[in-house]
């Protein structure tokens, strides 16, 4: 890191990374984009430690969250190669901690990216729809629009595949 940089910075980068990547990883769905999307995220809050370094966690959620809204953005705009093409070993999931029900592992994953996006951050991060929308961008009802169309994606998947849909939904939250 660059000579001016507080060593709180460095101190953040150092201890802070592993989380951040789980996080990113919750966000986008991919152990390769969610790699990039941390150390983005930490080089940001260093380049911008002098206001970051108030709360530098919650900076690097916001550019974690801006940045993968910015991926799926260019996204939509592409084709992809193969559409429904896994992201990796399941095993290399880094984010396996956080929602631990296979079933709801899987609906999950099921969701597009900005879908996804809000269940996660508003669900297990506690962000606020207005909180969402201000990270991303979006209108704070195009934020719980997204909400709404994810949940009922999610309870239609897991009443197919869980005995109680709304038990499993409501372990996702804790």
């Amino acid at each position: 890191m660059a000579a001016d940089a507080p060593g709180g910075a460095e101190e953040f980068a150092r201890t802070r990374l592993d989380v951040l990547r789980r996080f990113a990883y919750l966000i986008c769905g991919s152990v390769a984009e969610a790699e990039d999307l941390a150390q983005i995220a930490v080089i940001e809050v260093w380049r911008r430690w002098r206001t970051a370094g108030q709360n530098p966690d919650a900076y690097a959620r916001r550019v974690i969250v801006s940045r993968n809204v910015s991926r799926w953005r260019r996204w939509r705009r592409e084709v992809p190669v193969e559409a429904g093409a896994s992201g990796g070993d399941p095993a290399d999931d880094p984010a396996r901690g956080q929602v631990s029900d296979p079933a709801l592992w899987q609906a999950l994953s099921l969701l597009r990216k900005p879908e996804r996006t809000v269940v996660v951050l508003h669900v297990l991060y506690a962000y606020t729809f207005d909180e969402i929308a201000a990270m991303s961008g979006e209108p704070p009802g195009t934020v719980s629009s997204r909400y709404t169309r994810a949940r009922r994606a999610l309870r239609a998947h897991l009443a197919d595949t869980a005995r109680d849909p709304e038990s499993t939904l409501a372990r996702l939250s804790r």
